[in-house]
């Protein structure tokens, strides 16, 4: 190496010119390679592993999540057999929990690993205004409209002899119990405290009280058992559902309907794809449900997908055919929109579909008063960042009905007025990553472009040196270049 005193043009337009060269090329290598090299950085923290980078932000609740109910208040039930009134059920909510879950008993088998989760929910009364869990609540009598639904696949004299049974143990048409009791606290029913002492196969009832979550709270076993893909050596398979209870098909439901399938919700596989179809299963439903890319957004300074459901989210096969497997045998099939729920609820009349059966058919709200569907506050919709299949935000929401027939040989639903799908509960669950996690996430994303951005500067440094050198050259600015000898009318190059 040389001093620019000592350095002759030679030298010097080979130093400038060599140098502006390789920074260009290092540049230009590093605008290529960059996106490749910080991919397998980046993406090598994300498969499941004992205490690795994304264990850490899974194994508990990374961000806070609520579970909101609203319940449904029926009105009227004094009219069930005037066909003058139809029955009228108003929304009562919110009733917000906080919801952490814990992941326990974790077995790993890589690139599997199988564990239980367990949830704890605490009553917020700062979410839940003017709302108590001491509220009464008036929903039909569902032991009555489930023993009617039962009897009738039997022979006459099997059905007379739950008629008995029925008017004898406390059935009735209506119940009233706090909005505590019905989602976690639970409450007695003679009725059903009646059929959990037959001990039947057929009416697996295990107590004699009843709540829509009771027994669920602090419970590890509750929702069963997951075994999920780690994304050890294939992240596009990171955060599936391999097996539910040990099982790779539910059971409930007949042929590819009952495999289980989709994502927990809690983690995708990255690189997403816009026309991909995500999938969420839910354990309570005993099935998975698909949400759609509808469009591109920005989320808090974040380039994001939004997905939501739509009619063929709860599609029985009216729309695609592949989804005719959700129908129940030796039932009718729901029309669209609405899902036939008894197989994971007792064989219960139950039924499940957006809230106030938003994207329904009409015929479900036909004889019933109270509901009232609209896109903004009934959908369900989830915003992913796509480079890592981060979900940003997410509302899911179903509603749980009830069908109530008349029934000839049911002395307590002989005279009903109108078959109706009665409301029974909403249940939102709803999460949003905390401002910590938005700033991570925001950092890992300016890691994929940020190499991009010094190669640019590199480049730009050595093309500089180039442009530099040609306009010294053109100038004949070089250092010592008046120093030159003289030769034939020329300088000449000194030699070193």
């Amino acid at each position: 190496m040389c001093c620019c005193n000592c350095c002759s043009v030679r030298q010097q337009k080979i130093w400038v010119f060599g140098l502006g060269a390789f920074t260009g090329i290092v540049g230009l290598v590093m605008i290529a390679a960059w996106p490749s090299i910080a991919k397998a950085f980046m993406y090598s923290f994300l498969p499941l592993a004992p205490n690795s980078f994304m264990y850490k932000r899974w194994v508990t609740t990374p961000a806070p999540v609520y579970s909101t109910f609203y319940l449904f208040n029926w009105t009227n039930p004094e009219d069930l057999n005037n066909d003058k009134v139809k029955p009228n059920f108003q929304q009562v909510g919110p009733y917000t929990f906080s919801d952490y879950k814990v992941k326990e008993d974790l077995d790993w088998e890589q690139p599997q690993v199988t564990y239980y989760g367990r949830r704890v929910w605490h009553f917020l009364s700062d979410k839940s205004p003017g709302q108590s869990l001491d509220d009464i609540i008036i929903t039909p009598h569902f032991p009555t409209v489930t023993a009617a639904k039962y009897a009738r696949k039997y022979r006459r004299i099997v059905r007379k002899i739950i008629n008995f049974a029925v008017n004898r143990e406390g059935g009735g048409t209506f119940m009233k119990h706090t909005a505590g009791e019905n989602i976690f606290d639970g409450y007695y029913d003679s009725l059903i405290d009646f059929a959990e002492q037959l001990h039947s196969p057929l009416l697996p009832f295990y107590s004699s009280n009843f709540g829509w979550f009771y027994g669920r709270n602090n419970s590890k076993t509750a929702e069963g058992s997951f075994t999920i893909h780690t994304g050890h050596k294939d992240l596009s398979l990171m955060g599936e559902m391999l097996r539910w209870n040990g099982s790779d098909h539910t059971g409930y439901y007949q042929g590819e309907c009952g495999r289980v399938n989709g994502s927990t919700g809690e983690l995708w596989a990255p690189l997403r794809k816009w026309d991909e179809t995500i999938s969420i299963f839910l354990s309570d439903a005993a099935r998975y449900f698909n949400f759609y890319a509808k469009t591109k957004v920005s989320h808090r300074g974040i380039k994001s997908w939004r997905y939501e459901t739509d009619q063929r989210t709860f599609d029985n096969g009216q729309l695609a055919p592949d989804t005719a497997c959700f129908c129940v045998p030796k039932r009718d099939c729901p029309m669209n929109g609405v899902v036939d729920f008894s197989p994971a609820a007792y064989n219960a009349p139950i039924y499940m579909s957006h809230p106030h059966f938003y994207l329904t058919d009409p015929s479900y709200r036909e004889n019933t008063t109270g509901l009232s569907p609209n896109a903004t506050e009934h959908g369900m919709y989830l915003i992913m960042e796509p480079t890592f299949g981060i979900p940003l935000k997410v509302m899911g929401q179903v509603m749980i009905s009830v069908l109530v027939q008349r029934d000839d040989d049911i002395d307590l639903l002989n005279n009903v007025a109108y078959n109706h799908y009665a409301p029974l509960f909403v249940l939102q669950m709803h999460a949003e990553l905390d401002d910590d996690l938005i700033s991570l996430l925001k950092s890992g994303l300016i890691g994929f472009s940020i190499g991009r951005y010094i190669g640019i500067g590199i480049l730009i440094a050595g093309l500089a040196l180039i442009i530099i050198g040609l306009c010294l050259n053109r100038h004949n600015k070089w250092h010592n270049n008046d120093k030159e000898p003289i030769v034939d009318g020329k300088k000449s190059i000194k030699s070193t």
